[in-house]
């Protein structure tokens, strides 16, 4: 089993469970708490476990723009931008966060598919022209995510996180340590991930130091907290909502796919599918009560079966359960009524666009505080 630079301070203040090969901390207070810390202040998250993957050359950019459907060559150093790893019959390999920085690429991967992605990556690189290193290791990714996380970071950053825009970067000193910080996250809320280049497992000081001084500011946050955000935010999981099995057009995801562009992985089966209306659509749902959970069954009120969930949680904004699905195509009209089969028994559910939460009180569109 894998541990993080970070560990000690989980084994120490949360419970520690396994996930994705790595002692993680499930939470430290409870999942509401440190979920509605995170929607109303700050909290601060370690992804460390998440995979960092440098690809650098002089042929960086072509293959770049080989590997993934969204144009690259075109993005601005200085850039962070979600994408897609495809297979060649258009499945979904992983979602993923690409930093462009001046003289190479900063990939994020999800933790799971770590040796896969770079088995994929590296498959494709080429024989020349193209380096690829993996940096997990190595470095630290520390998340700061709320309505307060330019308070929580500021004071340790040595420049001012109000000009870093949304899916923007920049190199900077973060306490004391070497860091890329990108205005990015995984809960809905406006914030920021950093990567310290300097503190890995091998020597964790300098992470420690900033977990420490962050943690005054910011509440610490497990992975229990981290799920129920990403649900409200209706943010896919990969494993869960998305996967090899699932295209970009019908999981809701067709916007990475940069219009005209050729040329990459998956790319005919791609235009195959954009031709065609799809058979199925990931959506969102409310439940009247009850809670869904991974796997329960979607019907319509005939009894029906219509789809499937594939994440759900009490939400401890909405106070009810929330969950996305695959639902057939002609049975997912938004504000659709559905039933939900919660251990045997149907339970009522409209059909939603996520998020769930109202955007202009929570999440990074919002207007009040």
């Amino acid at each position: 089993m894998k541990r993080t630079s970070l560990y000690d301070f989980h084994a120490a203040n949360g419970k520690v469970v396994e996930f994705a090969g790595y002692e993680m901390p499930i939470w430290y207070s409870s999942i509401t708490e440190e979920h509605l810390a995170v929607r109303n202040r700050s909290g601060i998250f370690d992804v460390s476990h998440m995979g960092r993957v440098v690809v650098g050359g002089a042929g960086a950019t072509q293959f770049i723009e080989g590997l993934v459907p969204t144009f690259s060559s075109s993005q601005p150093a200085g850039k962070s931008f979600y994408t897609l790893l495809l297979n060649s019959g258009g499945g979904i390999i992983d979602d993923i966060i690409i930093i462009k920085r001046p003289d190479d690429y900063l990939l994020v991967v999800n933790a799971a598919n770590r040796a896969k992605d770079l088995e994929h990556i590296r498959d494709l690189s080429g024989p020349s022209g193209v380096s690829i290193e993996d940096i997990t290791d190595g470095t630290t990714m520390i998340a700061v995510q709320g309505p307060e996380a330019i308070q929580a970071l500021q004071p340790l950053s040595a420049v001012d996180l109000t000009q870093i825009k949304r899916f923007t970067h920049a190199r900077s000193r973060v306490g004391k340590s070497d860091a890329t910080i990108t205005r990015t996250g995984y809960t809905g809320e406006d914030g920021f991930e950093i990567i310290l280049y300097d503190s890995g497992v091998e020597d964790s000081s300098l992470a420690a130091s900033i977990w420490g001084d962050l943690a005054t500011r910011a509440t610490p946050c497990g992975l229990g907290a981290r799920d129920s955000l990403r649900i409200e935010a209706g943010l896919p999981l990969y494993g869960s909502d998305i996967d090899e099995t699932t295209n970009p057009i019908e999981a809701e995801l067709s916007w990475v796919i940069s219009k005209g562009k050729a040329g990459y992985v998956g790319d005919e089966a791609i235009a195959r599918y954009g031709a065609t209306q799809p058979q199925r659509l990931r959506r969102g749902i409310v439940m009247a009560d009850k809670i869904p959970r991974h796997g329960f069954v979607i019907t319509d009120p005939a009894d029906r079966r219509i789809g499937e969930i594939t994440s759900g949680t009490f939400s401890p904004l909405l106070r009810k359960g929330i969950a996305m699905g695959y639902i057939d195509a002609a049975d997912s009209q938004l504000g659709g009524t559905v039933q939900v089969v919660v251990r045997g028994s149907p339970s009522q559910g409209k059909i939603v666009k996520p998020p769930f939460y109202d955007e202009t009180m929570y999440g990074w569109k919002r207007r009040t505080r």
